[in-house]
């Protein structure tokens, strides 16, 4: 009876911490581990004194408190490369380089670009081989400072 209850105890916290993928941290996996090394040595220290059932459910319970409280303070691998990546994604209304290149060829205003370039909040990270690019097709260097955010 007391290994039957052990093992559905292990097996209800096991299924617990594989349950939680979407979870950003590891709140669930520090659970079910903690839980489960909580029960081991509760029942081994129970035993000791002839209540290893009860020490195991006391184990597991502190092991689970103890592990849910480290696992929230660990991030899941890639959960911050994530975040990172569509905070970069580009905004379907900013405008690209080549827009601002077609404009400058087809002699659109200055002012009017640059004002394009401000209304749709458009961000460029310019090289100095990018700037030299712009240049060599006309863009002027009032659109290109205006591009750097000057």
């Amino acid at each position: 009876m007391k290994k039957l209850l052990a093992v559905i105890l292990s097996a209800g916290l096991m299924f617990a911490a594989l349950g939680c993928e979407t979870n950003k941290t590891r709140v669930a996996e520090g659970a079910g581990i903690g839980g489960a090394l909580g029960a081991l040595a509760g029942g081994i220290i129970g035993h000791q004194g002839g209540h290893g059932v009860e020490g195991a459910l006391i184990g597991a319970a502190a092991g689970a408190a103890t592990g849910a409280v480290v696992g929230s303070q660990i991030n899941k691998p890639g959960t911050a490369n994530q975040l990172a990546a569509s905070q970069q994604t580009v905004s379907p209304n900013q405008m690209t380089t080549q827009q601002i290149v077609d404009l400058s060829k087809q002699k659109v205003n200055d002012a009017v670009i640059i004002d394009k370039i401000k209304l749709t909040n458009s961000k460029f990270v310019l090289t100095p081989a990018d700037v030299d690019n712009l240049k060599s097709q006309g863009v002027s260097a009032a659109v290109i400072s205006a591009m750097q955010g000057a």
